[in-house]
């Protein structure tokens, strides 16, 4: 069966929030949350009075509706700023009335800074967002048992060099598949994955790599790197069946028919739908030495490759 696979390649949809909205934003207040790590400016949610402030909460629920209906991923304008503390409070108070966030890694944290600290890689057990390592097509869900429903990655600062994210739709690599049942099939089986970095005794899971929502949109949970890991710390070698079914997958991700990518800029936030957009970014040079730490006192335009990431579950 031959499916045209181009009607899933549209351009990335990019919206702004208006002025009375953004104003909305902006007059955000946070509450804070018993238990938290005070000093952390992810631990005080944010919350609106949908009274008082219409015109956002109107906007917030066309951003949901289109992740959720239509084209499950978008560029939202308009959130550029010199500051860097500023930046997080304000990308972390619109996640947050966006979505639940949900936590990140063991420590708690429930926005995640991105970039390249220098140290170990993938392979050797690094998490993605703490390299500038690229070509690893994934969702960010993996970890987490549980999916997510929407992911944000905002833009604070680009690489010199490199850095493009990379978008693929999960119903055009369905698309792709179809003609091949038996991989089909086995993807629908469950496989290992493993819960890295979100606690301090790593955890393995099942769970199929393809799955279906409950309007049949094909869903796919993906990060090879850790499946393979999982199988081993398992003691259960993939088969040459899974094995086989995995070269076919990344066969198909590393298809330009299903790619579409896009160079964020500083202020621009990517909105997906985690488990029915895949995405990766290309390899980057940065114009700094990388740091393990970041100052919040540093400008924005002195750092190297920066990006806020967000999980965030439907309220």
């Amino acid at each position: 069966m031959n499916v045209n696979v181009s009607m899933f390649r549209q351009e990335v949809s990019r919206v702004r929030l208006s002025k009375a909205a953004f104003d909305e934003l902006l007059s955000t207040k946070t509450i804070p949350e018993p238990y938290s790590h005070a000093n952390r400016f992810d631990a005080r949610p944010a919350y609106i009075d949908p009274v008082h402030s219409q015109v956002l909460s109107a906007e917030l629920r066309n951003i949901r509706n289109m992740i959720d209906h239509e084209a499950h991923v978008l560029i939202l304008d308009g959130f550029k700023t010199d500051d860097l503390a500023d930046f997080k409070s304000l990308i972390w108070t619109f996640g947050s009335l966006l979505g639940k966030p949900m936590v990140q890694n063991h420590l708690g944290h429930k926005v995640i800074e991105v970039y390249d600290r220098g140290g170990k890689s993938i392979e050797d057990g690094a998490r993605y967002h703490q390299t500038r390592q690229g070509a690893y097509v994934h969702n960010d869900g993996v970890s987490d048992p549980l999916p997510i429903d929407y992911l944000i990655l905002a833009c604070g600062q680009k690489a010199l060099l490199g850095g493009e994210s990379i978008l693929i739709n999960a119903s055009a690599v369905y698309a792709e598949l179809m003609e091949f049942p038996d991989v089909l099939e086995e993807l629908k089986c469950d496989f290992y994955f493993e819960n890295r970095g979100m606690a301090i005794e790593e955890q393995l899971f099942r769970a199929p790599i393809l799955s279906f929502s409950k309007e049949g949109i094909p869903l796919i949970r993906y990060f090879r790197v850790y499946i393979e890991s999982a199988h081993l710390k398992a003691g259960v070698p993939l088969t040459s069946g899974q094995i086989q079914a995995l070269d076919f997958l990344d066969t198909v991700l590393d298809q330009s028919s299903v790619q579409h990518r896009v160079l964020l800029e500083p202020g621009q936030v990517l909105i997906s739908a985690d488990n029915k957009f895949l995405h990766t970014r290309t390899h980057f040079i940065d114009i700094n030495a990388p740091s393990e730490e970041i100052d919040d006192a540093t400008p924005l335009k002195d750092l190297n490759r920066y990006m806020l990431r967000m999980w965030l579950r439907k309220q």
